[in-house]
């Protein structure tokens, strides 16, 4: 791929996944950056990267750690991961990531633990031939049937169809991989929560 067909791949993935994140800090409590809080639990979405002919995505989630003893978060994040291991799309490479971070008063610091997911897409994976055509078949036909951006050097319809379907992609996919997120966070929260409960009964 060239340098600037890579460079406006790179600018709609990365418009899709800012859609995304928007989406998500409107319907919960927005955070500084691409951050958002839902439960007690951060989320955050990092900005994609074009690695060879491949864009890869992080997403991550705070472990909760007030809820949790300290030998409880690696049975923690090896429940989500069980949880995640049924989706269709799986992450590439998924860990638990520690960061250290020092309070404003810089006279402390706080430790967090994370879920850290990276998803990885072929640029093949984000349009296909069929799903242009038909687009170019409708705009032709109408030509508010999709809005289109104007893209400066890009003149022909197909190359802005196909960076509409870039940025719709990774949209949709971005927000599909959170909300799995989030559902794999409530559920093993909420099992957790039960196996404490029984616990403290015995």
């Amino acid at each position: 791929m060239s340098g600037f067909r890579q460079q406006l791949f790179h600018q709609f993935v990365a418009n899709g996944v800012t859609s995304c994140i928007e989406s998500f800090q409107s319907q919960y409590q927005a955070k500084r950056e691409n951050r958002f809080h839902l439960d007690g639990i951060t989320y955050e979405v990092s900005t994609p990267a074009i690695n060879g002919d491949a864009v890869e995505l992080e997403i991550s989630s705070k472990i909760p750690q007030d809820d949790l003893d300290q030998d409880e978060f690696a049975n923690y994040f090896a429940a989500i991961e069980e949880f995640l291991a049924s989706d269709v799309k799986r992450p590439e490479e998924m860990d638990m990531e520690n960061i250290v971070q020092q309070e404003a008063n810089g006279e402390s610091t706080k430790e967090r633990d994370y879920v850290r997911l990276r998803y990885r897409y072929g640029f093949e994976e984000m349009y296909d031939n069929d799903t242009i055509a038909k687009r170019i078949a409708a705009l032709q036909k109408d030509p508010e049937a999709y809005a289109l951006p104007e893209i400066a050097n890009v003149n022909t319809l197909a190359g802005r169809v196909v960076l509409s379907c870039v940025e719709d992609f990774m949209r949709q996919e971005a927000t599909e991989r959170m909300q799995r997120l989030i559902e794999a966070n409530q559920e093993v929260r909420q099992t957790f929560s039960k196996t404490d409960a029984a616990k403290a009964e015995e």
